[in-house]
């Protein structure tokens, strides 16, 4: 814990913190990079490349075909509306990764906590509507992941699913629910 009163443990894309009143989950840059790595080795498709959509496919379409040609011709139309295409998808993948990078959730918002196979969801309400949002983090080790029960426990967060978790304290499973500290 901090002198602020802040706990936090490290994700697979960056940090949460655990602080008074709120949750804030932070991710990097260079972490996001990272994961999306891991997950095209591991044949998934990154959260960050889904947003490429339509003008990713369309710039891939017009880049790919007269490539050659470009290069032996010296350019043209279709090569640019392809360049435009792709900038618009990178656009839209470095937005998508900047808009990512950080969430604040109020404590008294958060409804419980998941523990699931090495993942932690964050059932929270919506600010603006009040609707059920999730926020999923993967610390990055079975220490990582007792911090972060630890932390929310002392904090009054409703945890779930922490008795099946072998990496989680049992003095945090087995602590009586508290009320949220300030």
């Amino acid at each position: 814990m901090s002198r602020s009163g802040t706990w936090s443990f490290a994700t697979a894309r960056g940090t949460v913190r655990v602080a008074p009143g709120e949750l804030r989950i932070r991710r990097s840059i260079a972490q996001t990079v990272t994961e999306s790595g891991r997950a095209l080795a591991d044949g998934r498709l990154p959260s960050a490349l889904r947003d490429v959509g339509w003008a990713g496919i369309g710039a891939v379409t017009m880049l790919v075909p007269p490539a050659v040609e470009w290069l032996l011709r010296g350019g043209g139309a279709r090569t640019t509306v392809g360049l435009i295409g792709l900038f618009t998808a990178v656009g839209g993948v470095a937005t998508s990764v900047a808009s990512e990078r950080t969430a604040t959730i109020p404590l008294r918002d958060v409804e419980h906590v998941d523990f699931d196979e090495g993942e932690i969801e964050i059932v929270h309400r919506s600010g603006d509507d009040d609707e059920r949002e999730t926020e999923t983090v993967r610390p990055l080790n079975d220490e990582e992941r007792s911090d972060a029960a630890v932390a929310l426990r002392l904090r009054g967060v409703d945890l779930r699913g922490v008795k099946e978790d072998e990496a989680v304290s049992r003095t945090v499973v087995d602590a009586p629910k508290t009320e949220l500290l300030a």
